[in-house]
């Protein structure tokens, strides 16, 4: 690579490329950057020209990132890191400071800590932007966690610079309609209940992150969601059952009844997890603050 290649890789055309990266597309990056199209694809070109390398390429409707362009990740985001670091102030003042964060999280997590949070931070003067992404079961995936500012899950990764902090503890509950069925009461009436599960990919579902239980006595479920938001819908006026956090009661299944699982298992942890190379960024410092404040003062005290 010639001086002149490296020394025109500015703070702009890093932060383009993660944006890339990160949503997997051009058209998703330009608008999340507030500039065309043309001007995201006249970067990439500069970027494959200085890397020798396509760093994108279509499949089918979408693009996918060449293994040089994963490499490139960490880098990178280690570089926009540092530069931001030259603009720190002593005294941070969130109502002056950009506030803008990839957070990866399923949807139970995010309706039952992130309205409130919002609410509040709405009240104080300071509306962050905030992008969701489905965090899925991350442990499994460690590319998914990092194109994001927070993680929120039961199943952290184990990766390299990963912290995590825990946030909630709940213990795996039976939810089920009580008009319609009794609870089962053993092992094997469990095991022989029609259940509905949240299989968030092919090679992932809720029932993975389940505590000290061997699942594989369980037959295949008879429905399948992409997400816990429909699970109430479909169990309520049926036979089925579905195995979730018992937090749920006090958000997107209190519509069903609940009860403990005919065997004895451990609590299940939800943590906050963020890489290493976040953690002395003021504003991700006083966010994740107000993230796990939020879910402090919600159940302080309750293991559910």
């Amino acid at each position: 690579m010639s001086e002149i290649d490296y020394l025109g890789l500015d703070g702009n055309t890093l932060r383009t490329f993660l944006a890339v990266l990160e949503e997997s597309s051009v058209s998703k990056a330009a608008a999340r950057l507030g500039v065309s199209q043309s001007a995201v694809s006249h970067t990439l070109d500069k970027l494959r020209q200085v890397f020798n390398d396509s760093l994108f390429e279509r499949e089918g409707r979408g693009i996918v990132a060449t293994a040089k362009a994963r490499s490139m990740y960490e880098p990178i985001a280690s570089i926009l890191g540092d530069l931001r670091s030259l603009t720190y102030e002593s005294d941070f003042d969130a109502r002056l400071a950009p506030l803008e964060f990839t957070i990866a999280t399923n949807d139970f997590p995010l309706q039952l800590i992130f309205p409130p949070l919002l609410r509040g931070l709405h009240a104080d003067g300071i509306d962050p932007v905030l992008r969701f992404i489905p965090s899925g079961v991350p442990s499994a995936n460690l590319s998914r966690a990092s194109r994001c500012q927070f993680l929120i899950t039961p199943a952290p990764p184990n990766g390299k610079g990963i912290i995590r902090e825990p946030l909630l503890e709940s213990k795996m509950m039976c939810f089920y309609d009580a008009a319609i069925r009794n609870p089962p009461k053993t092992w094997q009436q469990f095991v022989d209940s029609r259940y509905a599960e949240v299989r968030f990919s092919d090679t992932e579902s809720s029932i993975m992150v389940l505590p000290s239980i061997n699942t594989s006595d369980l037959k295949e479920p008879t429905i399948t969601v992409p997400n816990f938001s429909s699970l109430a819908a479909l169990v309520k006026g049926t036979d089925l059952i579905t195995t979730q956090l018992g937090l749920m009661k006090q958000g997107l299944l209190h519509e069903l009844d609940s009860t403990p699982l005919p065997v004895n298992t451990d609590p299940l942890t939800l943590y906050l997890a963020w890489h290493q190379r976040d953690h002395d960024d003021p504003a991700h410092g006083w966010f994740r603050k107000r993230i796990i404040e939020t879910a402090s003062s919600m159940f302080t005290g309750k293991r559910i």
